[in-house]
């Protein structure tokens, strides 16, 4: 999951702020607004309650033809908690992905995957010296992941939630995981249901990671955010989509480097 994920390029959609966590901080920052729970629900196991979210997600995700967002990424590089950074995401599927950074030390710089074209490489356009070209990379080359914990292959909410359903999954079928919906915090940014995964295993077990936070949207369902801490309780990654719009219509054109909105 990582900083090529999610932002939307829409005139509709303005630059979302969040609160900036401080450097180091283990505290995850995330909107929480319960979503309405069933008697039925209610009787299961805080764990189950989380499978059945994770269940439903994936379900709902399986409708989503395309999307625009405003992708907030944070992560840690090389042991260092690097800033945040904010911009415009447009996804299609099967796989096209386009975003244009507005915050962060990125600012300006735009990206570009399609996959099974441009044979196979990211075309990314620098600010500033190197804005005079367009850079083709492969996607998990030393320079593509300079700046970033994942290649862009592995953006956009379909990627993240098959990376946190198959870890909080593995935990819960292996009797390691322990879950529980935290608190609702309504002042912070994305809406929706928060759940907590704390992983009891060995960090040398192969989990991703030894906690993580997630949101579920209670009206598409998805997850929005996820914020994950390893075994020293260190923010490692923290992913959030904002201003969401589902199946908006995207063609071609918008993953077109040709397009006269962009600057490849």
């Amino acid at each position: 999951m990582k900083r090529w994920m999610m932002f939307s390029l829409m005139a509709a959609v303005l630059p979302a702020r969040t609160p900036a966590a401080e450097p180091g901080t283990s505290v995850p920052v995330v909107t929480a607004i319960s979503a309405p729970t069933s008697p039925a629900a209610q009787a299961l196991s805080p764990e189950a309650q989380f499978g059945r979210l994770l269940d439903e997600s994936q379900k709902a995700y399986a409708a989503v033809n395309d999307y625009v967002t405003t992708l907030v990424v944070q992560e840690r590089i090389d042991g260092e908690l690097r800033p945040r950074e904010v911009g415009a995401m447009k996804f299609k599927a099967p796989f096209s992905v386009y975003i244009k950074w507005f915050e962060g030390p990125q600012a300006g710089t735009e990206v570009l995957y399609v996959r099974g074209q441009n044979n196979g490489k990211v075309l990314a356009h620098k600010t500033g010296l190197l804005g005079i070209a367009t850079f083709r990379l492969e996607p998990t080359s030393r320079l593509a992941l300079l700046d970033n914990r994942h290649p862009i292959t592995d953006a956009g909410i379909g990627q993240i939630q098959t990376i946190v359903e198959s870890n909080c999954k593995r935990a819960l079928a292996e009797g390691k995981g322990r879950a529980r919906q935290l608190a609702d915090r309504a002042s912070l940014e994305p809406a929706g249901a928060r759940w907590e995964l704390l992983v009891e295993a060995d960090k040398n077990a192969g989990y991703y990671c030894r906690r993580a936070v997630v949101t579920f949207d209670p009206k598409t369902h998805l997850v929005v955010a996820v914020q994950v801490f390893d075994w020293n309780n260190k923010l490692v990654e923290d992913y959030r989509d904002l201003n969401l719009r589902l199946n908006v219509g995207l063609t071609e054109r918008d993953f077109d480097p040709e397009n006269i909105e962009y600057d490849f």
